[in-house]
Parts: structure tokens; C-alpha cells; sequence
């Protein structure tokens, strides 16, 4: 799901489409034999057009169609060079010339996009995360670290199903004492301590809601890296690399992607979900706020390792001279001991504070160690609960497969960023961290912000939607200035409801490019083109509202009062408040019955290593298109 969004996003398609395709073509990976007619991979492609549309989305410098998410941005390339978003059914049709393929994948589109848009968010968090443990792993009948990595030919299943325990709501990942454990996902911490029962432990929310219970930890780490509140440098030169996705163009093809059948693979996402046609069309959106760790003026001590000092900041003194804290002297300085991953990160950008509750922390941070638990082999207990309103804790195992099988794909780069959210394309901006997009929303020119609403960014009072749209609303080279975040706007709306800009959920727009809105809002305008754009956006990144003097359908709105400005909102995860708060995203029981049916489907084949169809890929402006 994560690569389905991130790859719509970037070409301005649904990411529903491309599922639908996936599931026709080779029942999402579980079927990856050559077809009839010699297509081949994960969205079928036809050797030669995949030479002409084929995409290194993950980075490895190889364009393989039996990668799921080279191929499944290619096929949005692909669809988008055929005429997509703009004619659905042609650009279908382009892909495979049959009249009942378009058909099915329209019919499987609306099946999908009827799925609750909290569902697909926390369904989203759950399915992109990174496995709790790193390391040597064992637990109840798990993928081994050999079937992981292991070389799979087409129609083979990297990982098998042994058994499933529909009832378990924790599972325990026997490692090597001392193991770092490590945060799965962006996220905040909830509740830090000890208990009888848990013993040492550590429950960590992650952007959609989504909770994750670390239990029986040998040790709790004291501190972790957090982003320093100015990057303007950094943020200078990412936003002046060369963008691919939207500003691509691609020639329309001539021939199509793909052709000939396969054997069915069984069942697909819409029906292991229950969704229904009749149950609507409308992608996920939503949000999350978090606050923001307090500034404060470093503190400096003669004797740093003291007892008093080491726990008042003397931690993070040593750290900047050495790196862990805890190292002997001489030891370079790094990030080493917070991060699972240093490369990639530079110690400057960070400063250390306490892990305590209500510490935001980044993907890959080690929350604490494996420990012994009362005679047992060093182990920790993990449980996860999904977001909404009296979620049960659900079997985890089905969730860790599938994160050993999603590292497969190689989108975890050496430093441990993932490519989906890494910030060289279009699509990925929209996909960053929020703490990234922060940095890279105050360091770009292009984007003019009042004083006060600066602070509400630097104090996280910002949803990561408003911040990634302004972000491709500068990409695409509109240059927004915004005259209203959640600073100096009214709690209420002019017809008296609560305003989504209360909590940092939406952005008024007064200027393109140094234009005002006020007295421009004609077709073909800025503020047009701005709304076409904001329209292309899919997932979690599409709008709710957007209020200006047109009305064409979608999430547009025209009111009187905003010919001055153009109104961009979005609506929460959850409800109403934090994810995980309002309506359920499902009932207890359909909790189960989903998990369940997980742990009874195959999981797909994914190799660590590229497969003979692969082509070199040649780098071009951060995405290797290899054109």
C-alpha cells in the first residue's frame, strides 16, 4: 500500500488503479509466471516496454520488473504517458488492449476505494514499517533469516505459511542480548517506564494512530537524536535538486504494457477486506500532530560523565565529543547508540534530548536493548494495536513477515532512510517524515510564510499535509505564499464550525509567484493550475476542502469570501483529535476476522537480489529513470 501511494502520488494517478492492476496481473506478487505473450514481473510488463517506461524506484542502480517497487512505479509512469490521470479508461486500455481488462480494473478500483479512508491510513502505517528487531531473529514460525534473503525464481514464495495464532496478541522475537530495538516508525512515544507485568517497556504511536508495545526490554536508551529546529542550508540544496514524477514527461507509447493471462491466484485486497461497490469511492486522508520537544540553551559541564550531570544533559555533551555516551574515550564522534543507521545522517543536524513520554522520534531509532526476562532466552515481547476507538491488540505475526519481505525490496537505504519518503522526487516529498518536512518547508525561498506561522512549524502545531503540499506546491514551481497556518486564524469558521486551521490541518494562499490571488482567480490562472495540481494528489495527501472562487467538482468549493485567498484542508485521521481517537476505523471482531485472513494468504515473492530481466539504470536528477 505505502508503494502504491508513493508512486500514484508522484505521477498523479489514484493509487487504487495500480493495486487493481497488480491484482489482475499477478495477485499482488503471488503469481509471477511469464504470461502467454512473455510478460513478466510484478505489473507485467512486456520486455520491450519495460526498457522504455521501466524505473529504478528503490535506488539500487537497476531497473527489475520483479521488483514490486521499480515495476509498480513504472506502471504509473507508464499509465501516465498514456494519457492518465485525465482518461483512466484509454490509458487502461494502452496498458493491455482488451475490453474486459479495463473493465476489471475499474470494477477493482471502486472495490478498493470503497475501504474506510482511516482503515487505509492505519492499514498504511501497519504495512510500511521496519521489523522492531535488528539482528539475528527467531519467533513463532517465522520467515528465517535464510528464506528472507534467499534467491526466489518467478512463482516461488520467499516466505511460507507454517501456522497462524488467530488469538495471540503479543509475540516474542528471541535475539542476541543486547540487540537494538528500534522504533518501527515515525511516531511518539505514549508511555515509557516499568511495570510487573511488561516489566521494562516502551509504547511507541506512530503517525496514523497505529500503537506498538515493546515489553521485557533489557534497557530503555536515555536519550535520542532530535532534529535541530534549523537546516536552511541543507534544506537549500534538496529543494534546488531536479524533481522527477510530475516534471517528467514521457513519450506515448505505442505498444502495450502488457498482454496474455495468467491462471487465477486466488483472492485479492478488496475481497480479503470485505469491500464493497456500493460502499463509495473516496481515498484516505488525515493527519497528526505531535508536540514539539521544548527549545532550550544547551548547558555545558566541567565533568560531564557525573552522576547529576550525565542525567541533567552531560549525556548529550559527551555524545557531540564521542558519539555514545557510554563509549570509552576516543571513540569518533557519531550518532552511533540512537540510531540504528549513522550513514547518511550528520551529527550536526541533531541535538540529544531525554526519551520520555511525548518524545517524537524518527524511524530507526533504538528505543532500548534485548535483555533476559526470568530465565528465558534473551527475547522481547512486541504487540501492536491498530488505530480507532477500542482497537484490540492484533497477531502480529502476519506484520512482521511482511516487514522482513518489504526490507527485501531494498527501499531501507544504508543510512536507513526509505526511498518512498526520501525527498529526491515529487512523490517522495509527499511521503516525508514530518520532522524532514519541517526543515525543508523554513529553509525553501520559495516559500513565503508570515513570522508567527514559522513558529507554528518549528513548533510541530503543523499537520505533515500541510507541510508536504506546500513543499510540491513549491516544486511544481507555483511558489505559495501563505497568509494563514493555524497562528492568528479564528478558532470558528464564518458559518460558526470549528475551523480546521484550529489544528494545523489546513493553509490559505494570498500569492503565486509574487501575484495575488485577490483579482487572478481566472482559468488557466495560478490558482487554477494550483487546484488542477491539488487534485492530482491521492492517499493521504488528498484534500478535503479547497475553497476559492471555482467550483469543479472533487473537494472544490466556491465561497464569496476567499476571492483573496486560495483555502487548502484536510481532514484528521481518526475523527476528530489525534489518530486513534474518534470512530473506530473497525469493530473488535472485524479486527481479528482482517488479521486472520492475513495470516491465511501466501505472502508474495520479493528478492534481495535483481533478477535476470533487471536493466542498469542511469541517474538523472535524484529518480533513476534511465532514459
Amino acid at each position: 500500500m505505502p508503494i502504491y501511494q508513493a508512486a500514484g502520488t508522484e505521477y498523479g494517478i489514484r493509487w487504487e488503479y495500480l493495486a487493481a492492476i497488480n491484482e489482475i496481473e499477478t495477485n499482488y506478487g503471488r503469481n509471477l509466471n511469464v504470461s502467454s505473450a512473455g510478460a513478466q514481473g510484478w505489473m507485467q510488463f512486456m520486455p520491450a516496454t519495460w526498457k522504455a517506461y521501466g524505473v529504478d524506484a528503490n535506488e539500487d542502480g537497476r531497473k527489475d520488473p520483479y521488483n514490486p517497487v521499480d515495476a509498480i512505479f513504472a506502471a504509473a509512469r507508464y499509465l501516465k504517458a498514456a494519457g492518465a490521470p485525465k482518461d483512466m479508461r484509454k490509458a487502461i486500455f494502452a496498458y493491455n488492449h482488451a475490453g474486459w481488462y479495463v473493465d476489471s480494473v475499474v470494477l477493482r478500483t471502486r472495490l478498493i476505494a470503497g475501504m474506510s479512508p482511516d482503515l487505509v491510513g492505519s492499514l498504511t502505517g501497519l504495512a510500511e514499517a521496519r521489523f522492531p528487531v535488528r539482528g539475528k531473529v527467531k519467533y513463532a514460525d517465522d520467515i528465517s533469516e535464510a528464506q528472507a534473503r534467499k534467491r526466489v525464481k518467478p512463482g516461488q514464495n520467499a516466505a511460507k505459511l507454517v501456522s497462524d495464532n488467530a488469538n495471540r496478541k503479543d509475540i516474542d522475537l528471541f535475539a542476541k542480548k543486547g540487540s537494538p530495538v528500534i522504533a518501527v516508525n515515525d511516531g511518539v512515544v505514549k508511555k515509557i517506564g516499568r511495570s510487573k507485568r511488561l516489566g521494562r517497556y516502551v509504547v511507541l504511536q506512530d503517525n496514523f494512530g497505529n500503537s506498538f508495545t515493546y515489553a521485557n526490554l533489557g534497557s530503555i536508551s536515555s536519550h535520542y537524536p532530535v532534529p535541530k529546529e534549523e537546516f536552511r542550508r541543507q534544506a537549500q540544496r534538496e529543494a534546488s535538486r531536479s524533481m522527477a514524477g510530475l516534471t517528467v514527461g514521457d513519450p506515448r507509447p505505442n505498444a502495450a504494457a502488457s498482454a496474455g493471462r495468467q491462471k487465477d491466484g486466488g483472492s485479492g485486497l478488496a475481497s480479503a477486506l470485505g469491500a464493497s461497490p456500493s460502499s463509495g469511492g473516496q481515498p484516505p486522508s488525515g493527519g497528526s500532530r505531535f508536540q514539539e520537544e521544548p527549545v532550550v540553551k544547551e548547558r555545558l559541564f566541567a565533568h560531564p560523565n557525573r552522576p547529576k550531570a550525565l542525567a541533567a544533559g552531560g549525556a548529550a555533551q559527551l555524545a557531540a565529543y564521542r558519539g555514545d555516551p557510554l563509549a570509552s574515550p576516543g571513540t569518533p564522534a557519531s550518532l552511533e547508540g540512537y540510531f540504528l543507521n549513522t550513514r547518511g545522517f550528520n551529527s550536526n543536524d541533531f541535538r540529544l534530548a531525554p526519551l520520555r513520554k511525548g518524545s517524537r522520534v524518527m524511524g530507526d531509532t533504538i528505543l532500548g536493548r534485548v535483555g533476559d526476562d526470568e530465565g528465558k532466552d534473551p527475547h522481547l515481547s512486541f504487540a501492536v494495536r491498530p488505530a480507532g476507538k477500542g482497537a484490540p491488540k492484533i497477531d502480529p505475526k502476519p506484520l512482521l513477515d511482511g516487514w522482513k519481505l518489504l526490507e527485501a525490496t531494498a527501499i531501507y537505504r544504508a543510512s536507513g532512510k526509505n526511498v518512498l519518503r526520501g525527498g529526491t522526487s515529487v512523490g517522495q516529498i509527499l511521503l516525508m517524515a514530518k520532522p524532514l518536512l519541517q526543515k525543508r518547508v523554513l529553509g525553501d525561498d520559495r516559500i513565503d510564510i508570515y513570522s508567527c506561522g514559522r513558529k507554528d512549524i518549528a513548533k510541530g502545531l503543523v499537520s505533515r499535509q500541510v507541510l508536504a503540499t506546500l513543499a510540491y506546491l513549491a516544486e511544481v514551481g507555483l511558489r505559495p505564499t501563505v497568509n494563514s497556518l493555524r497562528c492568528g486564524h479564528s478558532y470558528y469558521t464564518t458559518s460558526g464550525n470549528v475551523s480546521a486551521h484550529s489544528s494545523g490541518d489546513a493553509v490559505d494562499i494570498s500569492r503565486w509567484n509574487g501575484q495575488p490571488v485577490l483579482g487572478n482567480q481566472q482559468r488557466g490562472g495560478p490558482t487554477y493550475q494550483a487546484i488542477k495540481r491539488l487534485m492530482l494528489l491521492t492517499g493521504t495527501m488528498k484534500p478535503q476542502q479547497l475553497i476559492s472562487l471555482f467550483d469543479i467538482g472533487g473537494p472544490t468549493l466556491k465561497m464569496a469570501d476567499h476571492a483573496d485567498h486560495l483555502h487548502i484542508g484536510f481532514r484528521r485521521a481518526g475523527g476528530r483529535g489525534r489518530p486513534g481517537v474518534g470512530s473506530p476505523v473497525l469493530k473488535r471482531d472485524d479486527w481479528y476476522k482482517l488479521v486472520k485472513r492475513l495470516g491465511s494468504i501466501d505472502n508474495p515473492s520479493v528478492s534481495r537480489r535483481p533478477s535476470k530481466s533487471s536493466l542498469p539504470a542511469r541517474r538523472r536528477g535524484g529518480r533513476s529513470h534511465g532514459e
